[in-house]
This record gives C-alpha cells, structure tokens and sequence, in this order.
C-alpha cells in the first residue's frame, strides 16, 4: 500500500489512473478499459490514490452507486499539470493508444487463426528453422 505520493507514482498504473482521469470523471470499468493493469492492481491503486486524495468517488445523476465515478481533486490536478510538463501525459496517451492497437490487431490474430484454411495452412508448414541444422547450427555462412 501506497503511503506516500512519491510511492503511489512508483506503483504500477498509479500514474496512468491519474492520466485517464484528467479527461474528466470515468467509471471504473471505464478505467479499467483504457489500462492494461490487473483488476486486483487497479482496485489496489484507486484506493491508495483515495487515500491520498488524489482522487474522489463523485455521483452520477443516473447511477445509483457513489463509487461508480471518480475524478481527480484539485492535488491530482495539481501532479497531473508536472505530468504535463514533463511531456508524461502525451507519453501515456501514445502508449495507452498502442496498447489499444494491439488489443485491435490481436483480435484479427486470432479470427484469422480461427479460419479453417489457415490452420489447415499452417499445420502443413514445417516447425524446424529453415536455417539451423539439426544440430542447432546457424547454415547461412554467417
């Protein structure tokens, strides 16, 4: 557990939870979208960032639940404003931005991977190194 700001940056997502939150207050399943951290880490980071009141749970008018949104407070704000001076924001975003292009491209993997063709394709291809003897011995002359 986070007892300190220094070490809730440290954490795992910690700075990223505060990057998704600049847009505004999001769900958490929302958050839990956009980062590429386990339930368990998440859970863990937005309470430490409670905590430490970086964030706050806020009530949405059509939901029910207090805890359904959360946005930073004006501490949060406060690191998220360096966050952006040290260009750490755009970093985040490019990279939450590729973690989304991977999620995209891994889906298509694996339909293509589905197709009856292909696995009829590739179960027909050899599972040896075409340049290594059987000896584990790299044949290009290099």
């Amino acid at each position: 557990m986070a007892e300190t700001l220094s070490e809730y940056c440290q954490r795992r997502g910690g700075l990223a939870v505060l990057v998704v939150l600049k847009g505004g207050p999001h769900r958490y399943t929302d958050v839990e979208e956009t980062l590429h951290v386990s339930t368990s880490s998440l859970t863990k980071r937005l309470g430490e960032a409670r905590k430490l009141g970086l964030i706050t749970p806020e009530i949405d008018e059509k939901e029910t639940s207090v805890d359904d949104n959360y946005r930073l407070t004006e501490r949060g704000q406060y690191i998220v404003r360096r966050m952006e001076q040290l260009d750490m924001v755009h970093s985040y975003r490019v990279l939450m931005d590729m973690y989304q292009q991977i999620d995209e491209g891994k889906e298509s993997l694996v339909q293509w991977l589905e197709d009856e063709e292909v696995k009829k394709e590739i179960a027909r291809m050899s599972d040896s190194d075409p340049y290594v003897d059987p000896f584990g011995e790299d044949t290009t002359g290099y």
